[in-house]
């Protein structure tokens, strides 16, 4: 009995222990088993059983603990019923006892020292004692029970290895670790989830992933999927690489565990990594493609979306679709019912189940026909629904456009450095494709293994396509292949830049030789090192070793032109320095359009007869940080900056960055797409040639070329803008979307509206010369002198800009009390010649001061007339001296109101103040003398204030020893 009391103590211990111990997701399981084997303990003790019922007992108990364990079904979920794969490093993946995972493999070598150790241990040695302790006392008691019952096994069940956590542990002496698990088969019909848990112990250089890597029939490697490094400290952390899907060609999957070294090559002498809970978990797939395999379509093109039902779960009854648009606003729905192998509705049909390394349930197809969309960018929800299934989700994107935006052909400066997803397409595709998204400069990575002449030809070919498309290529000689890295003298990725690849002719000319054979036949333009690599800044000697590079890049003496990277924050070098031809500017973090237009004015300035060309990077700001509209906003204002200056090209550099791209990584179009493309197109190789005045007071800038005119404007608060620019006026959003503005009257007045935000939209179809004339108005002075009864002058300057003489009028129309002697002036003007109308005025006694808008009515004497108003801003008040009112409640319904005059002329000046409020209240009068340069505050109060409030008050001020009166309102507020 003492024996059983001890033993029972023990259990409990080591069960809280074990508890407390772990730090993963079963805690609480173990917690339970170890409560049901002291329950079975404490009906022993009050039966007074001896020590071989309690033997018994023990091991009927964890041989059904061990059991459950071993046999904890490989289900996901409920709902999907499918397999997965678990490395948890317990004893069922060690089964012959040597601590290492069975079937698992180590990679040894230089840089892999054997005597780094690896293997699974308990995550708490103080429990797995615990548990040994009980397996030792079971073992004693174990052949007295078998005597009594022969059917038991030999042994009895290990507690411990039932029981206590364990994990893949790595203790570091200076060396890496790569640990490899079996393969495991995978199927095309599902998609898989990979995780793992990572633990780190005073690591300073060294990092841990881990790789889920897909492997083909020959156990090559199709693609990898690494999961985030940790380093430092860091508690078990859980590691997710989510919906993931095989390539064709792949099998099986493996895990690689990796411990590596820092980029500069830095190892840790100690430290400790743990790698737990490997799973590799397969979902079905729900997948959507349109009939446009780039999901690009031409406005007025029907669009299929097909949903393939992967890995056909059960309880699945219906696909549910929505449409939303680019504010992920619904604009249309449709659901698809599933029935069984019978139905016969034509939109839904099952597909044999594809071949593959584990059997799969047969897929399914779902097709909706979307309804007519005008152009824009489309999100498409579909979802899979059942009564007994949880939402299986996803959607993809689609983008509609207009091919007779902006400028048709691939003139203009905006490209895209080619990145991966772009490779695969048929060069004849890629060219039509890149000329669709309105790109007129690509770079092609062109540095290969030169043994692959498959791929040079491909490229080859791809420059050709592209030239031919009128689209104007560059070679881009980045980063080798990696199985050349290790000829050149680089000690890890920092150091894989173009200054330190083109070091030493003896390595690169050898290796590039037969591409630029090749290759120079069909590009002219080169660049050396990737758009940000900046690292021929500062090398000795650049000028020489640039012009050294360009020799033995020229292949069979063909010529060819070099251009580099080049920060923004250093001047360029002077002509006698400079043997490159184009430099690639950019800067981390990327310039505003303020910044941009700064950089460019001032390198123009400098350099007037530097032949140097210029290119810009400018990739869209990060999604992370900045929403969408804003996004947008600065790129298209750094595009439209490019215009104004001498930029030859300008480059986003990674399309398919899923931050600071264009694309989705499925080459898909992503929300920044559209408007890249709309502005490319509407810009073109149009020049920057002012802005317009405008009444909404919003931002613009006019863009001219030969034969098209645009305007872009915007305004950070939203606004009507009511102008007249021709009757075929149009706006296009950056969207792409094209909306034609009727004509309004207001009187004789004929104007269009146009809605105006902080997203940037363009006008197209202007009359150039409405535009240009409009332009060139200018009215002098801009601010009257408030001498009322007084003749004064107005002078309205313009320009005939167009090629012809023109015939016409002008009436000036101002406000109230602005009495003209003859408002309508004649004139006539040859072609490109600039005239002058004065228009004499004289100030009422009524008349205030403030800014005030006087329209310029102008008439062509064509047939028929053309007709429109120029508004021009005129502010009536002393030279001078600036007036300033406000107005405030006290407690005791006195009102206060504060005068303030700032004198920024040269002399003092005087005024009879006399200010008259309504409500037939007495008005109040003041002196106010205010010096040369200074300011001077003075106050009224009325008492019984509340009926004043919301009323507007009248100051009178009077020039002591001058002729200036200023009437002024201003409104009585709180």
């Amino acid at each position: 009995m003492v024996l059983f009391l001890n033993s029972k103590m023990n259990l409990r211990n080591a069960g809280i222990l074990c508890c407390s111990g772990r730090n993963d997701r079963r805690p609480l399981r173990l917690g339970r088993i170890a409560h049901r084997l002291s329950e079975w303990f404490d009906v022993l003790a009050k039966h007074s059983l001896t020590e071989l019922f309690y033997g018994f007992a023990i091991g009927i108990v964890m041989f059904g603990v061990a059991s459950t364990v071993a046999a904890e079904p490989l289900t996901m979920s409920e709902d999907f019923h499918l397999k997965r794969t678990i490395w948890n490093f317990s004893r069922s993946n060690d089964t012959n006892f040597d601590d290492w995972p069975d079937d698992w493999q180590r990679k040894t070598g230089r840089r892999y020292p054997k005597y780094v150790k690896v293997g699974i241990a308990a995550l708490d040695p103080e429990v797995e004692q615990q548990f040994r302790s009980l397996d030792t006392m079971m073992i004693r008691g174990w052949p007295t029970l078998k005597k009594k019952i022969p059917e038991l096994p030999a042994l009895p069940p290990s507690a411990a290895d039932a029981l206590v956590n364990r994990y893949l542990k790595v203790e570091l002496d200076g060396g890496l670790v790569m640990v490899q698990s079996p393969k495991v088969k995978v199927s095309h019909a599902y998609q898989y989830r990979f995780s793992a848990r990572v633990m780190t112990q005073g690591l300073r250089y060294n990092r841990a992933r881990v790789e889920f890597i897909f492997l083909d029939d020959k156990g090559e490697e199709l693609d990898s999927h690494p999961t985030r490094s940790v380093m430092g400290s860091v508690n078990w952390k859980d590691l997710v690489v989510d919906r993931v899907r095989a390539p064709a060609a792949a099998i099986d999957v493996v895990v690689r565990l990796i411990v590596e070294g820092s980029e500069d090559g830095l190892e840790d002498i100690r430290g400790t990594v743990g790698f737990d809970d490997l799973r590799i978990e397969p979902f079905p797939q729900l997948q959507l493609t349109t009939n446009e395999p780039s999901a690009i379509f031409e406005q007025g093109s029907p669009i299929q979306i097909t949903s393939r039902i992967l890995g056909f779960p059960k309880g699945a009854n219906r696909v549910r679709f929505e449409l939303l648009d680019a504010n992920n606003e619904r604009i249309a729905q449709h659901v698809s019912s599933i029935e069984d192998e019978k139905s016969t509705e034509p939109s839904i049909k099952k597909t044999k189940p594809v071949p593959a390394a584990i059997s799969v349930p047969p897929d399914m197809q779902v097709i909706w026909e979307l309804p007519r969309l005008p152009p824009g960018f489309y999100r498409v929800r579909a979802s899979l629904q059942g009564q007994t299934l949880r939402t299986l989700a996803t959607e993809t994107t689609l983008a509609v456009i207009d091919s007779t935006i902006g400028e048709t052909s691939s003139a203009g400066c905006f490209g895209w450095t080619l990145s991966e997803g772009t490779d695969q397409m048929p060069p004849r595709e890629l060219a039509a494709w890149l000329v669709k998204l309105g790109v007129s400069w690509a770079k092609i990575p062109c540095w290969v293994d030169p043994r692959d002449l498959e791929k040079i030809d491909r490229i080859a070919e791809t420059c050709a396509r592209i030239q031919e498309a009128g689209i104007q290529t560059v070679g881009m000689l980045d980063v080798p292949p990696e199985n050349q890295v290790s000829q050149y003298d680089v000690r890890g990725r920092r150091d894989v830049v173009a200054s330190q690849l083109f070091r030493d002719a003896r390595v690169w000319q050898p290796l590039l030789e037969p591409i630029m054979s090749r290759l120079t036949l069909k590009v002219r333009l080169w660049q050396l090192g990737s758009d940000r690599d900046q690292s021929f800044l500062g090398r000795s000697q650049l000028e020489e070793s640039i012009t050294a590079i360009s020799s033995g890049l020229q292949g069979y003496g063909q010529p060819i032109e070099i251009a580099i990277g080049w920060p923004w924050s250093e001047p360029q070098l002077p002509r006698d320095q400079t043997t490159w031809q184009a430099v690639c500017r950019s800067d981390d973090p990327d310039l505003t359009a303020e910044e941009l237009d700064s950089h460019l004015q001032l390198e123009q300035n400098e350099n007037r007869d530097r032949p140097t060309r210029t290119w810009v990077v400018i990739d869209p700001i990060d999604k992370r940080r900045y929403d969408r509209d804003a996004r947008i906003t600065d790129m298209v204002l750094r595009m439209a900056t490019v215009r104004k200056h001498r930029v030859q090209a300008t480059f986003v550099t990674n399309p398919h960055d899923i931050h600071h791209g264009l694309l989705t990584p499925e080459s898909k179009p992503d929300e920044m797409l559209l408007p890249w493309r709309t502005t490319a197109r509407m810009l073109g190789n149009l020049r920057q040639v002012g802005s317009l005045s405008l009444r909404s007071k919003s931002q613009n800038i006019v863009f001219a070329g030969t034969n098209r005119t645009v305007v872009m404007l915007w305004s950070k608060d939203p606004c009507i803008e009511k102008i007249f620019l021709g009757d075929e006026l149009r706006v296009v959003d950056v969207w792409g979307k094209t909306t034609s503005l009727l004509t309004e009257f207001d009187g004789s007045e004929a104007f269009q509206s146009v809605a105006i935000g902080p997203v940037p939209v363009f006008l197209v179809g202007a009359d150039p010369s409405i535009l240009a004339f409009r332009m060139s108005v200018n009215i002098e002075p801009t601010q009257l002198d408030s001498l009322l009864g007084q003749e004064q002058s107005i002078a309205v300057s313009f320009t005939n800009p167009t090629r012809e003489g023109v015939v016409g009028s002008l009436g000036l129309r101002g406000p109230e009390h602005w009495i003209f002697d003859d408002p309508v002036n004649s004139w006539e003007l040859m072609a490109g010649k600039s005239t002058t109308s004065h228009f004499p005025v004289v100030l009422g006694n009524s008349a205030k001061v403030g800014p005030y808008e006087i329209a310029l009515e102008f008439e062509y004497q064509t047939v028929p007339p053309k007709r429109f108003v120029v508004y021009r801003e005129i502010s009536v008040g002393p030279i001078g001296l600036e007036l300033k009112t406000s107005t405030a409640m006290a407690e005791n319904n006195q009102l206060r109101v504060e005068i303030e005059m700032v004198n920024r002329s040269n002399r003092t000046q005087a005024y009879d103040c006399m200010l008259f409020p309504q409500q037939d209240r007495q008005y109040q009068r003041r002196f106010i003398t205010v010096p040369a340069g200074e300011t001077v505050r003075r106050e009224f109060f009325w008492d019984n204030a509340e009926p004043l409030v919301g009323t507007t008050m009248l100051l009178r001020a009077s020039e002591q020893d001058g002729k200036r009166i200023l009437n002024y309102d201003f409104p009585v507020r709180r």
